[in-house]
């Protein structure tokens, strides 16, 4: 049987959870989960995610990858313990809207390259 694991999931504008999950399971189903749980009211609702895409989890500084399972991180989450609890930190990325084009400027003609470099002498 695998070993479960309590996670929190901590934003900038406060913690979800814990919930506990397999040692086997996915960052992508922590990430669903996380969805699933994430506050409508509160200073969390501020900043909703959009789906689990946009939720980026940082554990131990360096981004967990969606399509591994939660062991890899085991040497990252330090000792665990029966009552341990660990915490990922969480940053949600929105997707941006597509830039229309200008109608002013033609479509087949690209525009310069600006640099906001300034030599000083």
């Amino acid at each position: 049987m695998a070993a479960q694991l309590s996670v929190r999931f901590r934003s900038t504008h406060g913690d979800v959870g814990p919930f506990s999950f397999s040692e086997e399971a996915l960052v992508s189903a922590l990430k669903e989960r996380l969805l699933q749980e994430w506050p409508k009211d509160g200073p969390l609702a501020k900043e909703p995610p959009t789906d689990a895409s946009s939720l980026k989890l940082i554990l131990s500084g360096k981004f967990v990858e969606s399509n591994k399972p939660l062991k890899e991180y085991k040497k990252d989450m330090g000792e665990i313990k029966a009552d341990t609890v660990v915490t990922m930190h969480v940053v949600v990325r929105q997707s941006t809207a597509p830039v229309k084009q200008s109608s002013s400027a033609p479509a087949d003609k690209p525009e310069a390259a600006k640099s906001g470099c300034c030599i000083v002498s």
